[in-house]
């Protein structure tokens, strides 16, 4: 099961050759032979992506970012947003990304989050996008902040 299938030219060069003759084959390395496996492939592709991923790839980072899913909509979410992004920056997910567009006291993240999620907005599907360009247009007439406001029509005049 492990092992792939050998091609046809391979095939060949074995019936070709003397079965007398030692194999020239070099055995596999541990790491090789646990790669043929899918399972074990899948386990060290995914611990080697966390270690690009940095700080966001450890368990700190997964807890921090429940606690943010958790929190959303309670009274202590803007403190935990606002930790959470002190210690990781913005998340890279689109729906984590959209949750801290409701902030109300730390313009300068809804702000930084609005133009990451127009980066990100070209990969997402029609559906995503007109809830984002809702959410644009309702923070650019409702929001308190100067600030917010300015960034939210500008990105909105990036769609027309």
């Amino acid at each position: 099961m492990g092992e792939r299938k050998k091609s046809w030219r391979e095939i060949d060069k074995l019936r070709d050759r003397s079965r007398h003759t030692r194999r020239t084959e070099e055995p596999k390395s541990m790491l090789e032979k646990a790669l043929d496996d899918p399972r074990l492939k899948k386990l060290y592709l995914k611990e080697a992506e966390k270690l690009f991923l940095g700080p966001k790839g450890t368990p700190e980072h997964d807890e921090a970012l429940k606690r943010l899913k958790e929190s959303y909509g309670k009274r202590n979410f803007e403190e935990v947003a606002r930790d959470y992004v002190e210690r990781f920056g913005l998340p890279d997910e689109w729906g984590d990304l959209i949750l801290l567009l409701d902030l109300e006291k730390s313009p300068n993240i809804v702000c930084d989050a609005m133009e990451k999620a127009r980066e990100l907005v070209s990969t997402k599907g029609p559906l995503e996008k007109a809830g984002f360009i809702s959410k644009l247009k309702v923070l650019s007439m409702t929001s308190k902040d100067p600030d917010i406001s300015e960034v939210a029509e500008e990105i909105l005049e990036s769609f027309d």
